[in-house]
């Protein structure tokens, strides 16, 4: 990470900025580019001097010594190739990555939502970038392969003759000219096929998601008449911009090589009468036109008619990397560094006074008075959107409180946010876990084993299981685990990364009660300094705790002990009740 420049794009607003943030790979790719380019007329040249060599009747050896030195220089060019495509791959890599971590950096930053979230609006821009990265390669792909090849070739035909020339290149300009007029065209109708496509690939995924649903409420066949519409209409855009794609290049090359009828009007006569080239180069062009030199007239020509044909791909990539652009640009702003996460520890206590939680005016907590202690685990619990996950976002900053929530000696909403990095950590309510390792999934590339934290949580048992133990793969989000299993590995998770605040949103639902029983009393035992808030519709294990809040937003707040809520308590007694008795209380 540490190679790639995104924290050198001072103004990553406008594109040019990318290529002078990678100054050194950009001059690399200029003299490789050069090179490259200008050596593609090696092939034209010495296919001139063979020609002309075999004309001369040379001897054998002659021949085969030109023909190395011919040989050789390909493979100088080839090279110079292979270190260009590198250098501008690597440009592309590097670009990609830069415009993604600035990226994922703005919208991390930003002090309001998006309407949709981070990670949505990320993977909308991921294929914005891909268009622009794409664009801004083939332009400096195509600098070279296209501008500097033309200006090479055009050059070493004018050397040859500058009026012949001048009425070859028309057509071949005109070939560029079409192409580029055309661009907007194909364009627009790849970009119709795109959005066609995606509608269709939309009603594919619903079509096999709620086949059951569709058959269910007699809407099956309605569903498929729709589909076959979206179907028509994507074959018909697409042929349609594949046919306008396929038929641009064809095009440009026959209009480009119109050139040939001028060069074989002039060309043989000026071989015939033996006639001057314009400016040739002492020692190392003939001075006369020769077999030879129309021979590499000719191949020179054909290579860059042939050239002139593909700008329509260049201009596309580029129309469509503009298009992507102006979407990324009104987001993307300077990268702002991430402060290191900062612990706040003035004293050990969590002191709610006159705590009142409400969302669109929707009262949910109102008058909490508690204090707790590191070291102890607070119970949450409550019925149905009684406000128990609210209240664990209240400590992210997510939601605004009222009252007051002095933690560790500090407001709550005084904190910064590498305090809330430095101090807090929460296992949300869904289990989110990588298509990676156990060892990953836990460790998140620390250094510390895993081991005793998969202890903590009763993972032991189910490791042994294991061939890979710990490097076992986990596969696509967990798919290979059972619930439990997963929300284990998240609460293994959560204790490796311990700070001095734990929130576990409810992380024993697909969890046994036996091993859930085990886990708590773990966490009795190893929380150590750090306070927990376990949020939980289950309440076998809350006889462990040291407190527990009952929250309801029609009978009000209740805290205390397990033992005394029991007796003091209707809506606890009546949930604990329900629960001995087989049936839980689901959220």
């Amino acid at each position: 990470m540490g190679q790639i420049p995104f924290k050198k794009v001072k103004k990553p607003e406008r594109l040019i900025s990318y290529w002078g943030a990678q100054l050194p790979l950009c001059l690399l790719i200029t003299l490789t580019g050069f090179l490259y380019n200008f050596g593609m007329l090696v092939s034209p040249y010495f296919e001139g001097r063979i020609v002309d060599s075999v004309e001369a009747k040379q001897s054998l050896q002659d021949i085969l010594i030109l023909l190395g030195i011919f040989i050789g220089a390909i493979l100088v060019v080839l090279l110079a190739r292979i270190a260009k495509r590198y250098t501008v791959r690597r440009f592309a890599n590097n670009t990609s990555v830069t415009m993604r971590l600035i990226l994922e950096n703005n919208l991390l930053h930003q002090d309001q939502g998006l309407g949709d979230s981070t990670g949505s609006t990320l993977s909308k821009v991921i294929s914005d970038v891909t268009a622009t990265v794409e664009g801004m390669r083939k332009l400096t792909t195509e600098i070279f392969d296209t501008v500097i090849m033309f200006i090479f070739y055009i050059a070493y035909l004018f050397l040859f003759d500058v009026t012949m020339t001048l009425y070859v290149l028309i057509p071949v300009f005109v070939a560029v000219l079409v192409a580029f007029l055309m661009r907007k065209a194909i364009f627009s109708a790849s970009s119709q096929a795109r959005k066609a496509n995606g509608k269709m690939t939309a009603s594919t995924y619903d079509l096999f998601d709620n086949a059951i649903t569709y058959r269910i409420y007699g809407r099956d066949q309605d569903h498929l008449k729709d589909y076959d519409g979206l179907l028509a209409d994507y074959e018909k855009k697409n042929v349609r911009a594949s046919a306008l794609t396929d038929m641009m290049i064809p095009l440009a090359n026959i209009i480009a090589l119109i050139g040939l009828v001028p060069l074989f009007i002039m060309g043989p006569a000026k071989v015939a009468s033996g006639s001057a080239l314009s400016a040739p180069i002492p020692g190392i062009m003939n001075s006369t036109w020769t077999l030879g030199a129309f021979t590499s007239y000719l191949t020179t020509f054909v290579l860059m008619a042939s050239k002139a044909s593909k700008t329509a791909k260049l201009f596309g990539s580029i129309e469509k990397g503009l298009a992507s652009w102006k979407r990324i640009k009104p987001i993307i702003k300077p990268y702002a560094p991430y402060a290191q996460p900062v612990t706040v520890a003035q004293n050990d206590e969590l002191v709610l006074k006159d705590f009142s939680l409400t969302i669109e005016g929707k009262t949910l907590i109102s008058h909490l008075d508690l204090t707790a202690k590191r070291g102890q685990i607070i119970g949450i619990t409550g019925p149905i959107a009684s406000g128990k996950s609210a209240f664990t976002k209240v400590f992210s900053q997510t939601l605004p409180y009222e009252g007051s929530v002095s933690l560790f000696g500090k407001e709550l909403s005084a904190y910064s946010p590498a305090e809330l990095a430095g101090t807090i950590v929460t296992m949300p309510h869904k289990s989110e876990l990588f298509t990676d390792t156990i060892e990953h999934n836990i460790s998140l590339g620390g250094e510390a084993p895993v081991a005793p934290y998969l202890e903590k949580v009763s993972f032991a048992k189910d490791l042994q299981s294991m061939p890979l133990k710990e490097q076992t793969l986990v596969g696509n989000e967990g798919v290979k685990l059972s619930g439990g299993q997963q929300e284990r590995l998240c609460l293994a998770r959560t204790l490796y990364e311990r700070k001095p605040l734990l929130i576990l949103d409810d992380p024993f639902a697909s969890v046994d009660p036996k091993t859930e029983a085990e886990i708590v009393a773990n966490l009795r035992v190893d929380a150590g300094d750090s306070l927990v808030l376990l949020v939980s519709h289950r309440l076998s294990c809350f006889s462990q705790l040291d407190q527990v809040i009952v929250l309801s937003p029609e009978e009000g707040v209740q805290v205390g002990t397990h033992a005394s809520l029991l007796e003091t308590s209707s809506l606890y007694h009546s949930l604990y009740a329900l629960q001995q008795t087989g049936g839980e209380n689901h959220e």
